[in-house]
């Protein structure tokens, strides 16, 4: 009898152990609260091939995240969705965010991505070097970071935008074909139609990487960085881990992804070269000042705007 009392005993204690172990995960639980949702809108590209692979790779899921991507077709469609406050962040381009500031939406640039703009010069145009387009015409969308990226290679090289024929087309794949069918000599344009372009005969002249500038960066409004901060910091920690998983693993892993998210066409398979992605960081207050001139200059922008503000490290820390 004393044997199976001490037994009784020793399973009521164990029971009993067990049940304030369950309490208290119960209680560790409910003491952290539920993350909330982020909305990031974004035009597919090479830059959004992080956050896709983040979400595939369950990296978002880790943290406690729920990410929900929303691909757009144009920036107006984009911004149409930022304005009627469906999203929370996005990945758009610093000239966006000065336009933002100026029309009175306060979005915050949180990061930078890895995209590129390449001027690609036509196969039978004769253009070997950035010294060769003086007087030829180049293929642009105006106002935007592309025209902003081609001043800037000119300006680099001693020439001026006066010293090239901007043909203003808006539509990249539009751009892409008038380059392709010789109806422009050169043309600024994003993966994947740069690779399209360089695989018929093109011939890559300047980029925006070699450059120094950021084509896109990621953002988020400022709201959201008030009442989603925990969310954001999550984002890019999910982020960051993605990036070493891109960086450490060979591409035939999630090639299948970037063709479907960037559009590269099936013949590409195999052949397709990443940038190679870095740990999120803040573009800099000197490169964010230059662009601030430029849409000032231009007469885009009418507030007096201060890299500081245009800014936030959340992403960062």
């Amino acid at each position: 009898m004393k044997k199976i009392l001490t037994l009784f005993v020793a399973s009521m204690v164990v029971v009993s152990m067990s049940a304030c172990s369950s309490v208290k995960e119960k209680e560790s639980d409910t003491s952290k609260p539920k993350m909330q949702i982020l909305n990031i809108g974004a035009i597919n590209s090479v830059d959004v091939v992080p956050i896709v692979i983040a979400d595939q790779k369950g990296y978002f899921k880790k943290q406690g995240l729920e990410v929900r991507f929303q691909p757009f077709k144009s920036p107006s469609d984009r911004d149409a969705a930022l304005q009627a406050g469906s999203l929370d962040g996005l990945i758009t381009d610093e000239i966006g965010i000065c336009l933002y500031e100026n029309g009175g939406l306060d979005v915050r640039i949180t990061g930078i991505t890895d995209g590129n703009f390449i001027l690609v010069a036509g196969a039978d145009s004769g253009i070997k070097e950035v010294k060769d387009v003086k007087g030829k015409s180049v293929a642009i969308s105006e106002k935007t970071s592309i025209e902003y990226t081609l001043d800037k290679i000119l300006e680099k090289n001693s020439m001026s935008p006066k010293d090239v024929k901007k043909t203003v087309v808006p539509a990249i794949p539009t751009r892409f074909e008038m380059l392709r069918n010789k109806k422009v000599d050169l043309a600024l344009l994003p993966e994947p139609f740069a690779t399209l372009a360089i695989k018929e005969g093109g011939i890559a002249i300047a980029s925006a990487s070699k450059l120094g500038t950021y084509p896109s960066v990621t953002a988020f409004t400022q709201k959201s960085i008030d009442n989603k901060s925990n969310e954001i910091k999550a984002f890019y920690k999910a982020y960051n881990e993605t990036v070493n998983y891109i960086n450490s693993t060979p591409i035939s892993e999630y090639e299948d992804t970037v063709i479907k998210t960037v559009g590269y066409p099936e013949e590409m398979k195999g052949k397709i070269i990443l940038p190679k992605f870095r740990q999120n960081i803040l573009p800099t207050e000197e490169g964010l000042k230059a662009v601030i001139d430029w849409t000032t200059n231009k007469g885009l922008v009418k507030k007096v705007l201060n890299p500081k503000d245009l800014i936030n490290s959340i992403g960062v820390n």
